[in-house]
């Protein structure tokens, strides 16, 4: 058991290099992490993927889930929006190619 319990000299030093390194990098990555050079807690990828599911457990239409997540990609309250902007909206999003109507799913006859 004393055996097991032994730590070299090495060992024991290393551990101690590493504990004030890892202190260091806390330190300095505390001290930066609000420049504008840093990388943000949250990625895009993560913000999407939260609006995404938000817009899954939204009740509404087609038409209405999609103003819904552009508003939360853009950071409007989509509560806010009187039924005029609402209109104005799908009227700005049915300019666009990509919002076509969906694939009917059903096979032809």
């Amino acid at each position: 058991m004393l055996q097991a319990a032994h730590v070299t000299d090495d060992e024991y030093f290393s551990r101690m290099v590493l504990d004030d390194i890892n202190l260091i990098i806390r330190d300095i990555r505390e001290a930066h992490k609000n420049d504008s050079e840093s990388a943000p807690q949250t990625t895009v990828a993560d913000e999407l993927k939260e609006n995404l599911d938000a817009v899954e457990n939204f009740k509404g239409s087609r038409q209405e889930k999609l103003v819904f997540l552009y508003c939360k990609q853009l950071g409007i309250n989509y509560k806010n929006l009187s039924e005029e902007e609402f209109r104005w909206f799908i009227r700005i999003l049915q300019k666009s190619k990509k919002m076509g109507t969906p694939i009917n799913q059903r096979k032809k006859r």
